[in-house]
């Protein structure tokens, strides 16, 4: 089967080593119905839109009946039955619906700036953006600015991550930031904020504090 960056695999998975279970990890598993409603309070987290927890449930519940629904995404990530994962359809599913906006790791702000300009969210807030469009500035830095100015609009973007290149950017509404954070933990997965280290780290260059933009 083709590689797809959807299907999670642990690095201890990858080396066929088995975790040791301690702590929380030794804790009862919840059921199935506790799985979806937390599915479904983090679809509804991202947006009022039931579309998303659709979707999602849909995934989690029916892989057949979603891929069947959404053919050519799941053919464009090599997937089957086994592979679909409801983090794959919400991410999926923000980045069509323009909530989101996936980029290349190597991208840079101005592609950033694309993407934002396609967001309703964005274009409501009625912040000016236009400052983060630079071709010579990591998308990492682009994401710091961006939040920066968002910041009074009560918006920041964060990073889904999905395990890959891929750098999947969803705005998310800052009160809810954490439980967004949390609750994904909690199914196994990783939203990440930007900052300033991180943005060191993956943007490649020194980096003293301000905005460089």
């Amino acid at each position: 089967m083709a590689w797809n960056p959807f299907h999670r695999t642990t690095r201890l998975q990858r080396a066929g080593e088995e975790p040791a279970v301690t702590g929380a990890e030794a804790a009862p598993n919840p059921s199935d119905d506790e799985l979806t409603n937390r599915w479904r309070e983090f679809a509804g987290l991202l947006t009022p839109d039931a579309g998303l927890v659709d979707v999602v449930v849909r995934a989690r519940e029916s892989p057949s009946e979603y891929l069947h629904d959404h053919a050519n995404a799941a053919e464009a990530r090599s997937l089957e039955d086994d592979d679909v994962d409801p983090w794959f359809a919400l991410v999926a599913w923000l980045v069509e619906n323009d909530l989101g906006h996936e980029l290349d790791c190597k991208d840079s702000a101005a592609e950033l700036a694309w993407g934002l300009s396609r967001m309703s969210a964005v274009l409501s807030s009625g912040v000016d953006l236009q400052s983060v469009d630079d071709p010579d500035a990591h998308l990492t830095f682009g994401m710091l600015r961006a939040n920066a100015l968002l910041a009074p609009a009560g918006l920041e973007l964060v990073v889904f991550d999905i395990d890959s290149d891929s750098f999947p950017v969803v705005l998310v509404e800052t009160p809810k930031r954490d439980r967004i954070v949390a609750l994904a933990a909690e199914l196994g997965h990783r939203v990440d904020e930007m900052t300033p280290e991180r943005a060191r780290h993956e943007g490649g260059r020194d980096y003293a504090g301000d905005i460089e933009l």
